[in-house]
C-alpha cells in the first residue's frame, strides 16, 4: 500500500492495559504529515507520509465508545468505539493492534467473535503485543499456525491451554501470513518497526524508526531461554534472601519500637 492511502487502525482494549503494550501505535502515528511536518523534515520526506485526513485511529473497548479502560499505570482510556459499531466493523479496518491484558483474564466471547471475523474478511492485518496473543489465541485464529508470546507465559499458559499452536520463544516477533505476534511488552515496538519497514520500505520507515530510536533489535533473541529463565531465578531469590537479612524475618522487630 501506498503511504498516501487511507490507513485505518483500530486498538482493541482489553484492561487491564499496560501502556507500554500500547506504545507501538506511535510509530504509526509518526508516518503522519503533521508529524513529519512538526520534526522539521525535507519536504521530499514529508511528501511521503500519510495525510492527516487518511490516518484514522480507533480505540474500540467491549464497553463502548465513552468507556473507560483501566491501565496499570493508572491511566484511564477513553473508548472511541464499541465492538458492533459500523466504523470497526469487517472491511472497516487496515490493521487490529491487540495490547495485551492481564495473563489470567477471561476473553468474553464478543470479543473473540470480534477479532476472529476481522481475520476471516481477508484484508485486516492482526498485530498482537505481550499478553495480547492470548486474545488471538482464545478467538482461534491461530489453531495450527506458529506464533509468539511473552516468554514467561509460552510454557505456564500459552502451550498448555492452546495446543493447538506451535509457540515459538526464541523470537521477538513472529510473522504468519497477515498475523504479527511479538514477545513480551516493548517487543511489540520490535514488530511493529518490522512492519512498517514491510509495509513502507524505504525512506519514510527508516527515518519513523531512526527518530523512535527502534527496530536495532533482532528477531531472533540473542539471549537462550536457559539463561533468560536463570537469571530471573536469581534475581528472585536474590530479593528473597535481601528481605530476610532487613527485616522481612520476625525476630527482625525487636528493639524498633512497636508494630502498628
Amino acid at each position: 500500500m501506498r503511504p498516501q492511502n487511507p490507513l485505518h487502525i483500530a486498538v482493541l482494549l482489553h484492561p487491564p492495559i499496560q501502556l507500554l503494550d500500547l506504545s507501538p501505535i506511535d510509530l504509526f502515528a509518526m508516518l503522519s504529515v503533521s508529524y513529519l511536518t512538526a520534526c522539521s523534515l525535507p519536504p521530499s520526506l514529508i511528501a511521503l507520509g500519510i495525510p492527516d485526513s487518511s490516518l484514522r485511529i480507533t480505540y474500540v473497548a467491549p464497553e463502548g465508545a465513552g468507556s473507560l479502560a483501566d491501565t496499570t499505570a493508572m491511566l484511564n482510556l477513553q473508548a472511541t468505539a464499541g465492538l458492533t459499531d459500523s466504523v470497526v466493523q469487517p472491511g472497516n479496518v487496515d490493521i487490529l493492534l491487540l495490547p495485551g491484558p492481564d495473563p489470567s483474564a477471561e476473553i468474553r466471547e464478543d470479543v473473540r467473535k470480534f477479532v476472529k471475523s476481522h481475520f476471516d474478511t481477508g484484508n485486516t492485518d492482526i498485530l498482537t503485543v505481550c499478553t495480547g496473543v492470548i486474545i488471538a489465541a482464545a478467538s482461534g485464529i491461530l489453531e495450527n499456525r506458529t506464533a509468539t508470546g511473552s516468554r514467561g507465559i509460552v510454557d505456564p499458559i500459552l502451550r498448555k491451554q492452546y495446543p493447538g499452536t506451535k509457540w515459538r520463544d526464541d523470537v521477538r516477533w513472529w510473522i504468519e501470513g497477515r498475523i504479527w505476534t511479538s514477545g513480551g511488552i516493548t517487543n511489540g515496538q520490535d514488530m511493529v518497526a518490522a512492519y512498517i519497514r514491510q509495509r513502507w520500505p524505504g525512506s519514510l520507515s527508516e527515518t519513523v524508526c531512526a527518530m523512535a530510536d527502534v527496530g536495532e533489535r533482532g528477531q531472533y533473541y540473542t539471549v537462550g531461554k536457559t539463561r533468560d529463565t536463570a537469571w530471573w531465578v536469581w534475581n528472585i531469590f536474590r530479593a528473597w534472601s535481601v528481605g530476610l537479612v532487613g527485616g522481612g524475618g520476625k525476630e527482625k522487630g525487636k528493639g524498633r519500637g512497636k508494630s502498628v
